[in-house]
Formats: C-alpha cells, structure tokens, sequence
C-alpha cells in the first residue's frame, strides 16, 4: 500500500483565470478613459467660454474704438468752422478745444488746416510741424471733396517707425467751402488711451492693416495663445482694424489637483494589479512546479529499492516509502506515527542506534550497521546512513535514513573470506610446492649426517673400540642434526597449515627472521646473498603471522626470480625495516632488469604473471592481505636499477576474543 504523500495535492488553476484578470484591466482603462473625455470636455468646454468672451470682448473694443474715432472727426468737424481763412483760430474757446484734443485722450498727433486747394495753412500743435504726411494723403483730400465726408488714408509709417493714420473731413462755411481739416492719429496713443487695464491684462491687442500686418500693440510678450485670438476690422477707415489675442491661462489649481490625484491613483492601482497579477502567475508557476516536483519526487522515491525513512526528535516514525515496507514487511499505515519500539527491531531490543549530534555545518552524523526483523522473523543486516532533517526556519526536527539491505553482501563477503583464505592457503602449498626440491636436500644434509655418524658409531663398537669422549661428541653431532631437520619441518609445517585467522600482537623483524629462514638453502642454491638490515625500534603490529610470513616469502622470492639473469657478485637482495609516521615498512630491494612500463599498472591484477610456471596469484594475494591489515603494497624503480618493494602496516588492533 503507497504511504501517505508528504504535500497536499496543488489546486488547479481556474480556467476563467483569463477574465479574472480582464475585468479588473478592462475597468481601469474605463476609468482611464472616463478620465481623460471629463478632462478633453472640460478644457473644450473651457477653451469654448474663453473664446466666446474673446469674441465678445474684442467686438466691446472695436464698438469702443469705433465711436472715439467717430467722435473725435466729429469735435474736428466743429472746431473746423473756428479756423480762419489764413488758418488762424478766432477765439479762445476753439484754441481750448484744439489743446484739449491733442492733449487728452483722442489719440491725435497732431491737426492740420488745409485751404480748398488742399493747401497746408497752419499745423497745431506747432512743434509738430513739419509733419510727415501719407503718399496716400492728396487721394484722400480729393476723395473727401468729392464724397463730401471724411476720408480715411490707408496707416503709414513715419521716420521715427511710428504708426500714424489720417482722416480728411471737408469743412463748410455758412455759404460756401471753407476747407479741410485733417486730424492725424497716432496708433499706439490710441491703445495707451483707450484700451481698459482689464482688458489689457486678459488680452493683448494690436492694431493691423487689410494685409494682416501688426501696426501697434499693447505688448510683445510670446504668452498668448495662438488659439485664442479674434480679429475685426473697422468699415471704411483705411483697412484698419483690430486682432486680440487670450493670454495663456493660469492653470487652476483644484482641478489640476484633483485630475492628477487620479491619475496617480489609476497609475498606483495598475501597478498594483499589474504586480499582484506577476505575483499571482509566479505563484501558480511555483505551485505547478511545486506539483510536478513531487510527482516526480514521489515517482522516484517509489521506484529506488533503498528504503527511506523519516522520523522526529523522539524517534517517532513520521515517513516510509515503499522499498522500506517491502524490506520490513509491514504496511506504512502500521508505521507511520509509532512510537520505538518498532515491530521490525529483533525481540529484545528496545532501541536502536540513532544519531545524537549535527555537526556545525548541519551534515549527516553517521553511518552503521544493524540488524532488522522481517514480519516473517527472517533477520536482515541493514546499512543505515542517517540526514538530520530542517524545517524551512533551519530548525532541527528530525532525521531521515537510508536504509540498505545488504544481507546477501555479507553472506557473499563470508563466502569470500573463506575462499581468500583456501586460495592463500593454496598459494603456500604452491609455494611450498616451487621449494620442495631445495627443502628435501636442506632435510637430507642432517639426515645423511646422522647416517654417517650412526654408522661410525656401530663400525666402533663391532672392532671393539670405544673411546667414551669421542662417542660422547659423535652422539652431540647426531643431535644437533636431528633438530636442525625437526626445526625445518616445524617452519614447513607452521607455514602450509591452515588454521582459524586470528589477529595478534608479533614483531615484523620476528616474521623476516623466519621467512628468510625458509628461504636460506634456496638463496644458496640460487647464489643469492641477502643483506638484512632491521631496526631494532620497529613498532609491533596487530596482525596474522602466516599472512604477514607468505607475503614476505613472495616477496623474497620474487627478488631472486628477478636477478636469475644478473652477474653473481650482483645478485644481493637487500631486507630493510623501519618506522614511518608511526607504521611499520618493510622495502625489500633486488638488482635485478626492473620492472617495463608497459607491464607496471597490470602487475597487481590477477593470473597476470611474467613467469613461464607461475600462476599470476602472489603478488595479488599479497595486496590482499595488505589491503584486509589496513596497509599498503607498492613498487618504485630502485636508483641503480631493479625495484624495490615496500610493505607498509599500520598498528592495527588485535581480534576479539
């Protein structure tokens, strides 16, 4: 049965998720457009007010302008009856008159009194003669006559670049034509006097011609604007006429206030949705990823054989996947949520092995073996690497383990201890094998020396000789030989036996002693000298003899092999010992052909041999056995040619009883 999922299962996304964010996107650009048409209509609605009282304004203005030209041709009409015939004033009051125009507010440079040929008579006031007149002036007069009302003369321009306009007005006598009276009007005097501060400070207006040129003006300032301005022109006056132009308005200050708190309001809530919906899109996404990760979380964990468990603090069961239900053989509901002891720990034990400790960089605290109770009461070896396991805070909460089955690895590491050890057993046979013919004359000397001193000894007795001193060193001689050859077959013995493996304290230079014992009588056969240098404060180790004994007695061989093509005086086999870092090395060094490269990193594998007899079993069974004493075998080229070989063990420990 599957365990419970370690996360609750994602909700899916909604599928109106589309409109969800629509809506919300679709009122705010309503509430923009909304916005900005109030806005449009209201600036329209208020560039439309402001253009209808330009209008109305500028019509007030030119009415205005209008009569106090009108007015003043008129006071001209009247005050021409006063000038006489030499254009002499006859009174006082029609010299008052006269200063009164030109001093108040007409807008009149100046007056002139024309005779009815159109001649100049008199220019008041006098300092403004002489005065420049219009090309256009002689037209008007002749056009005044015949009309028989004022003309107007097209506005001119003076040395001076000021703008001035005429207007003729024929006058009559009591019986006949007395003249012309002629008023010259000075433009910008005209504005200065008639136009209102009110209506200066809202507009600016300018005098122009009927080709729309600008003749005066209240100001040049450039803030006006161009969209608001209304011309008019006045009828029968020369083509003057008049164009007002709206300031530039002062914005307001609550509506400006009140449209851009809106619009920063409708910037801020698009921000807001614009960011939750991101926050929204990544959320699902995280929450999809979240989903498929534990499908394949789960998917995984369910097809691995390790077995997984998770626990709390207390060693409460909070996790199993399958592969561990399929190892105990109970179901995950029955573990999930219990308490130790758990049903699959062997009767009698009522706590296991757990990690106590998290290291400071929060790894895992270690790694055991232990044993397991299967449903059926099958027992199983497990291996059990232990997690501390964090919550999201780094907290520590609990522990999760991996749980390996490695039942049948045991059996099969017995299995194959007990071969090693028939192999290294076979290897000493063979070995013992290789010197048999070099042990069997090593046993034959003292035997055959005891034949010979047994038959001298009879040959004595049966001439009837006896010398008890001479008998006495015959019988010493025939001793000695027999335990020379006793103390050959015991080392033969000790060495090809087989006997249970077992660990204990010896001494290295004890077990070279004896292997190079073993070897004399081949050493003198094969003409091989050995120099033997131990030091005498080499560590003990914790070791098996025998073992320790054939991997010396290969190695010793195998130099002499090396040096069967080297001169005699050549052929020395040097045994070295000494402590290094606390461990005890043997280098055992030949002067033989050396080792060739290409054979170097094969010569450790196994059945490999350079040999023609050999088996290609020795020098990997004595890494073996160096390996299984936690030590080292290796080779260098020697520094004046052959190879040297070093065995490196540590102290070791002895076995349990």
């Amino acid at each position: 049965m599957n365990p419970p999922p370690l996360f609750p299962a994602a909700p899916q996304p909604s599928r109106t998720g589309k409109w969800f964010w629509r809506l919300p996107a679709l009122a705010i650009t309503v509430l923009v457009a909304v916005i900005t048409l109030s806005t449009w209509l209201g600036l329209s609605q208020e560039h439309e007010e402001r253009r209808a009282a330009l209008v109305s304004d500028t019509l007030w203005m030119e009415q205005n302008l209008r009569f106090h030209f009108e007015s003043t041709v008129d006071q001209l009409a009247r005050i021409g009856n006063e000038f006489g015939i030499g254009g002499e004033l006859h009174s006082e009051e029609a010299q008052d008159k006269v200063r009164e125009l030109l001093q108040g507010d007409s807008g009149l440079f100046a007056i002139l009194w024309l005779n009815s040929d159109g001649e100049m008579l008199s220019t008041l006031p006098a300092s403004a003669a002489p005065v420049q007149l219009s090309r256009e002036h002689p037209v008007a007069v002749m056009r005044a006559r015949t009309l028989n009302r004022p003309a107007y003369v097209r506005p001119y321009k003076q040395d001076d670049n000021a703008w001035m306009f005429e207007v003729v007005l024929p006058v009559f006598g009591a019986n006949d034509f007395n003249g012309y009276a002629v008023g010259i009007f000075s433009l910008s005097r005209v504005i200065e006097k008639h136009v209102p501060w009110w209506f200066a400070e809202r507009y600016r207006i300018a005098f122009s011609d009927d080709f729309d040129n600008e003749l005066a003006s209240t100001t040049t300032s450039n803030a006006v604007s161009s969209n608001l301005s209304f011309g008019v022109s006045f009828d029968q006056m020369g083509g003057l006429g008049i164009r007002v132009e709206a300031y530039r308005a002062n914005a307001r200050v609550m509506p400006s206030i009140v449209v851009g708190v809106l619009l920063c309001f409708t910037l801020i809530l698009t921000w807001s949705l614009w960011a939750l919906r991101t926050r929204m899109t990544r959320l699902q996404e995280t929450e999809s990823a979240l989903r498929h990760e534990h499908a394949f979380r789960l998917a995984m964990e369910n097809s691995t054989l390790v077995g997984l468990r998770a626990s709390d603090l207390e060693g409460r069961t909070t996790h199993v996947n399958n592969a561990f239900c399929r190892l105990v053989g109970w179901p995950a509901e029955t573990l999930v949520g219990r308490a130790p002891p758990m049903p699959f720990w062997p009767e009698g034990v009522e706590r296991q092995p757990v990690s106590d400790r998290v290291d400071d960089e929060g790894g895992a605290a270690r790694m055991f073996e232990t044993r397991y109770s299967h449903r059926d009461g099958t027992r199983i070896d497990v291996l059990i690497y232990e997690a501390p396991l964090f919550d999201a805070n780094g907290h520590h909460t609990g522990w999760m383990g991996s749980v390996l089955d490695i039942t049948e690895r045991k059996r099969a590491e017995a299995l194959a201890r007990a071969q090693q050890e028939q192999l290294e057993a076979t290897a000493r046979l063979v070995t013992m094998g290789e010197m048999a013919s070099t042990l069997a004359h090593e046993i034959n000397q003292p035997l055959s020396a005891i034949a010979s001193y047994s038959a001298g000894c009879l040959n004595a007795l049966k001439a009837g000789r006896y010398d008890e001193r001479q008998f006495t060193d015959i019988l010493g001689k025939i001793n000695h030989q027999a335990q020379r050859a006793g103390k050959i077959i015991h080392r033969i013995y000790g060495f090809v036996r087989r006997s249970e493996s077992r660990r204990e304290r010896m001494d290295v230079n004890a077990a070279i002693l004896e292997a190079t014992g073993l070897l004399e009588a081949e050493s003198l056969r094969r003409k091989v000298r050995l120099q033997i240098e131990l030091a005498m404060d080499l560590i003990a180790i914790h070791g098996e003899r025998v073992m320790i004994e054939q991997v010396i007695v290969n190695l010793l061989r195998n130099g002499m092999d090396a040096m069967r093509d080297t001169p005699e005086d050549r052929r020395v086999l040097h045994v070295h010992t000494q402590t290094v870092d606390g461990m005890a090395r043997l280098m055992v060094e030949d002067h033989g052909s050396g080792i060739p490269p290409e054979i170097a990193d094969r010569l450790f594998d196994s059945f490999f041999t350079t040999k023609p007899d050999g088996m290609g079993m020795g020098l990997k069974i004595c890494r073996s056995i160096a390996e299984q004493h936690s030590g080292r075998l290796w080779f260098e080229p020697a520094p004046h040619g052959g190879t040297r070989f070093y065995l490196q063990l540590p102290v070791g420990t002895p076995d349990a009883d």
